[in-house]
């Protein structure tokens, strides 16, 4: 895992993918973090969470003050995808409910009966199409792990 940007490496990464604007666009946010991480930049999926929820103005860009947030929420986004990949036994990119059932105790569930969990399922659900996306995943474990 990458170390910890200082204040002046995130200030500098982000001077030296700006194309003179201020603001970074995803694809300079992109190539930003494929140039310091490659790795944690081939994670598209993390890639676009974490963009859009440090563009807290809802810009469609972000700032430097949002940079150093995004690359936090990068780090975070990541587990959350690792460990949706772990639930998603399938790849199908999506968690049916048999999936939930049997991988319940990696997101921290205790023991509960079917009943609870299918309510848990429905909740996490919220478009309501029978299974777990990976942006309802992310909200349920930031909520989660806000709790």
């Amino acid at each position: 895992m990458a170390q910890r940007l200082s204040k002046e490496q995130v200030k500098k990464l982000f001077q030296d993918f700006d194309n003179g604007n201020g603001i970074l666009s995803l694809a300079e946010v992109d190539r930003a973090i494929v140039h310091w991480h490659p790795e944690l930049g081939t994670n598209r999926q993390a890639m676009l969470r974490a963009f859009k929820a440090a563009d807290t103005n809802n810009s469609g860009f972000v700032e430097l003050k949002e940079f150093r947030h995004l690359i936090d929420l990068l780090y975070f986004y990541n587990k959350l995808s690792t460990l949706f990949g772990q639930l998603d036994t399938n790849h199908d990119k999506r968690i049916s409910f048999d999936e939930f059932k049997k991988g319940h105790e990696l997101i921290g569930d205790e023991d509960t009966d079917e009943d609870e969990l299918r309510h848990e399922f429905h909740r996490i659900d919220t478009n309501h199409g029978g299974y777990i996306l990976f942006d309802e995943f992310c909200m349920y474990m930031a909520k989660k792990k806000a709790q």
